[in-house]
């Protein structure tokens, strides 16, 4: 995984789930519950993925003066949530997309579960 985009993303998702920040063993198991997910969709919606990316960091620029990186978390987050209402639907559809992607990322981290009152896949609990 490119280091600017794994670093992106890990930006973009501490701002969707704040428990992420800061906290380097969940962020471990975040990105590699991530590349998992992306990696196994076609490699069409992959690179929309990629590109999203590139235009969350691109649009930084615009709208701030400043890279995505160099935002602050405050910052990011007045940005992200700006960008849920950009003018143009299919950004509205990425993000949304993006962040379902990292929801599942962090709630299917075990370490997470007991924040949830999640015991795990029923099929777990037989055994």
């Amino acid at each position: 995984m490119n280091p600017i985009f794994k670093q992106n993303i890990i930006f973009f998702a501490e701002v969707i789930i704040p428990d992420l920040r800061n906290n380097t063993s969940i962020e471990y198991a975040f990105i590699k519950n991530f590349k998992q997910l992306i990696n196994g969709l076609e490699p069409e919606s992959e690179s929309k993925i990629k590109l999203l990316v590139k235009v969350i960091d691109k649009l930084s620029l615009v709208y701030n003066f400043q890279s995505f990186e160099k935002l602050s978390y405050k910052q990011r987050k007045k940005y992200i949530d700006r960008l849920f209402n950009f003018p143009m639907g299919k950004i509205i559809g990425g993000l949304t997309g993006l962040r379902s992607i990292v929801l599942i990322s962090y709630y299917g981290i075990e370490d997470v579960w007991p924040s949830i009152n999640y015991h795990g896949p029923v099929n777990a609990q037989i055994h």
